[in-house]
C-alpha cells in the first residue's frame, strides 16, 4: 500500500508559529506589560484552527479507508 507523505502546512501556520516562537523569547511593540499581545493571540488562534482541521480530516481519512 502507498503511504501519502503528510502536506506541508499552509504559510500562515508556520508564520504563526514564527510567531509564537518569537514571543517566547521577546516582547514584541505591541505586548502589554501583563504578556496580553494581540499578535500572540491570533497566531495561537490559527495554529488551534488549523490542528482541529487537521485532525477532523484524519478521521474523515480512516473512515474513507473502512469502507
Amino acid at each position: 500500500m502507498y503511504e501519502q507523505r503528510p502536506a506541508e502546512p499552509p504559510f500562515v501556520v508556520i508564520m504563526a508559529g514564527y510567531v509564537v516562537d518569537f514571543h517566547h523569547r521577546n516582547a514584541c511593540s505591541r505586548c502589554q506589560p501583563d504578556g496580553c499581545c494581540d499578535r500572540l493571540a491570533d497566531a495561537g488562534e490559527t495554529l488551534r484552527v488549523w490542528r482541529e482541521r487537521r485532525v477532523q480530516r484524519a478521521l474523515r481519512a480512516r473512515d474513507q479507508e473502512r469502507r
